[in-house]
């Protein structure tokens, strides 16, 4: 584990990643900070084209360079700030101490090769052991992620399984090495409702066994819900809402968090159609000024209907022409501390203009559920 436990494992500070393009460059992750302690598990939420997946393969600095670069910050993970080091370094670090589950297990596996070579590959990689040890190994790692008959599935090939069983592979091979950092990156996107629900128990009892922390990278808060200890919200390139997760369904402050918990369908709701958030996130090549959320923001619109025309502007969207607030549109708000432990990047929130401007560190773990003997 981390050497110090009461210092994050992974920091991350300022981050900006850009792609150079024929016009310009485009800036999907901008001054990201976020922090990820021994045993935690943190969620990265929003919509596709927030920045999540760009955000989750900086870490590992799997960005294609070019036309990716990092423009500036730091990720520093047990201390060491992973943006210096050498490509032989970070070879040491991939798969060994820090591990990601890519959301689409089928174009992740190479087709050609078993599940156990593959496997194999990276424990004698960064175990330095022989092949026969690493074949038991990979055994052993499918078999704890619960994979009926080990020793006949290492030799199967990836279209020999089914979608949940490749995951399952997947966090076989990821965990293989025992890193202390797990990125999952849509870990259950393409599964159905029942083997979602496998793979994210299998995910908490392997937390539980090995203590290691765990990114998380999703758009269902259900799953967040059911897993998170802390949550970041990211919308248009910037965390906007940072919180445990109790504070953040509890007290969403931010009002594209409020827009996500309100567009979630519920059993009983008679309403004749579901509720949605108009338009769409930004393309990063031409990003709105001001706020990035306020041409789709409601709490402007409406605070916006009562206020003076001095302090507001008219836009004219697609089929529609609204107000917003101006200061919405002209200035862009940072993450502040409105309550304790809880941060949020909105003008338009009571506490904002007298809220402390600290960066976002939350060493919490929500309470073990309490088993009732039979």
């Amino acid at each position: 584990m981390s050497s110090d436990p009461q210092k994050p494992l992974l920091e991350i500070a300022n981050l900006n990643v850009a792609f150079e393009t024929s016009r310009a460059d485009i800036r999907p992750v901008r001054d990201v900070s976020l922090s990820i302690y021994p045993g935690q598990t943190v969620a990265l939420v929003g919509e596709s084209g927030c920045g999540k997946s760009v955000t989750s393969l900086s870490i590992l600095r799997l960005i294609p360079s070019p036309p990716g670069k990092v423009l500036g910050g730091s990720i520093k993970f047990d201390g060491r700030d992973l943006l210096t080091l050498s490509e032989k370094e970070m070879r040491s670090v991939r798969g060994k101490e820090i591990a990601m589950i890519f959301q689409e297990p089928m174009t992740s596996l190479n087709p050609v090769y078993t599940i156990g070579d593959q496997i194999v590959e990276a424990v004698r990689l960064h175990q330095g052991v022989g092949t026969r040890e690493a074949y038991e190994i990979a055994e052993e790692s499918l078999h704890d992620v619960g994979i009926a008959d080990p020793h006949r599935r290492i030799k199967a090939y990836p279209h020999e399984l089914s979608g949940g069983m490749r995951q399952r592979v997947m966090i076989a091979m990821a965990l293989s090495c025992k890193p202390r950092l797990l990125i999952a990156d849509e870990p259950t996107t393409a599964l159905d409702v029942t083997i979602q629900a496998q793979i994210l128990e299998l995910l908490r009892d392997l937390q539980q066994e090995t203590g290691m922390a765990i990114l998380l990278i999703t758009h269902d808060l259900g799953v967040v819900a059911e897993n998170a200890d802390v949550v970041n919200v990211m919308y248009a390139s910037r965390i906007v809402e940072t919180a445990s997760v109790e504070s953040l369904f509890d007290h969403p402050r931010h009002p594209y968090t409020d827009a996500l918990f309100r567009s979630i369908p519920r059993l009983g709701d008679e309403s004749a159609r579901l509720e949605t958030i108009p338009g769409t996130v930004p393309n990063p090549a031409r990003f709105p000024g001001g706020c990035k959320f306020h041409p789709r923001c409601a709490r402007t619109r409406s605070l916006a209907n009562s206020a003076p025309a001095n302090q507001t502007v008219e836009l004219t969207a697609v089929a529609e022409t609204f107000r917003v607030m101006k200061r919405c549109q002209e200035e862009e708000p940072l993450p502040r501390e409105l309550v304790p432990l809880h941060w949020a990047a909105c003008h338009q929130t009571a506490e904002y203009d007298a809220a402390s401007k600290t960066v976002p560190a939350l060493d919490y773990r929500r309470p073990a559920p309490i088993e009732v003997a039979e």
